[in-house]
């Protein structure tokens, strides 16, 4: 007598390959560019990264590959991601006149789960890692990545757009899946705080920001646990 197992399962498109599966670019995380062990990879700033980039990017890929660092970096904002690190960012080359940035990888949503609900950024600009940062946000996007604010609004009203069409999904996910329900309202809670937290008067003074029905009339989730879990620290090691 036979049961039905069910079970899920995550695929990932490997970026670094060709349509065969052959090696195509190689890849350099910033953690290896900026000689730091892997245990660091928190331990550096978007500052550093800049660097990093003038040293290794081309002139002619350059600008690109700061507008994405300012995507991405505007992105770790609007979903409050805290796991943006180090070894979270990479170069992909062919040589070193073909030098760019990676498409984006493990990008969550750390603050729906417990204990991680409370962790800042994960990379410091300007000496701080705060989820509000005022006119600073700006400030250092147009004056370390050359992006200008009326690019980073245009930016921010695409990814707002992005969060806006994806949150149906997430409605679909929780009715799909009745365990994913509270994870599934902290994550849209979550993108309303963050999309519109950029969009305030103190930050980028933009329009108020009107996602949907898929980010209303649903309950309020648990309170999680208030136990603080330090990103990066491997849970098989003992506490000190």
């Amino acid at each position: 007598m036979y049961g039905t197992i069910n079970c899920h399962a995550l695929v990932v498109h490997r970026f670094d390959v060709d349509g065969k599966g052959q090696p195509h670019y190689g890849m350099e995380d910033f953690c290896s560019l900026l000689g730091l062990r892997p245990a660091a990879k928190y331990e550096t700033t978007w500052e550093r990264i800049a660097r990093a980039v003038r040293d290794h990017v081309p002139g002619s890929h350059r600008h690109e590959t700061f507008r994405q660092l300012a995507t991405i970096l505007l992105l770790t904002y609007a979903l409050r991601n805290a796991d943006c690190h180090a070894k979270n960012l990479a170069l992909l080359y062919t040589s070193r006149a073909d030098v760019h940035l990676s498409p984006v990888y493990d990008m969550l949503t750390t603050v729906v789960y417990a204990g991680y609900q409370h962790n800042p950024p994960g990379i410091s600009f300007m000496g701080k890692k705060t989820w509000a940062p005022g006119k600073n946000l700006q400030n250092f996007i147009a004056a370390t990545f050359g992006i200008a604010g009326r690019e980073q609004t245009r930016i921010i009203e695409k990814l707002s757009d992005a969060v806006a069409d994806v949150g149906p999904q997430v409605r679909e996910a929780m009715r799909a899946h009745p365990e994913f329900s509270d994870v599934g309202k902290r994550m849209l809670l979550a993108w309303s705080e963050g999309v519109q937290g950029l969009r305030e008067k103190h930050v980028y003074a933009m329009s108020r920001w009107v996602p949907g029905d898929a980010f209303e009339a649903f309950s309020t989730p648990p309170k999680l646990s208030t136990e603080a879990v330090k990103i990066g620290r491997s849970q098989l090691l003992g506490r000190r």
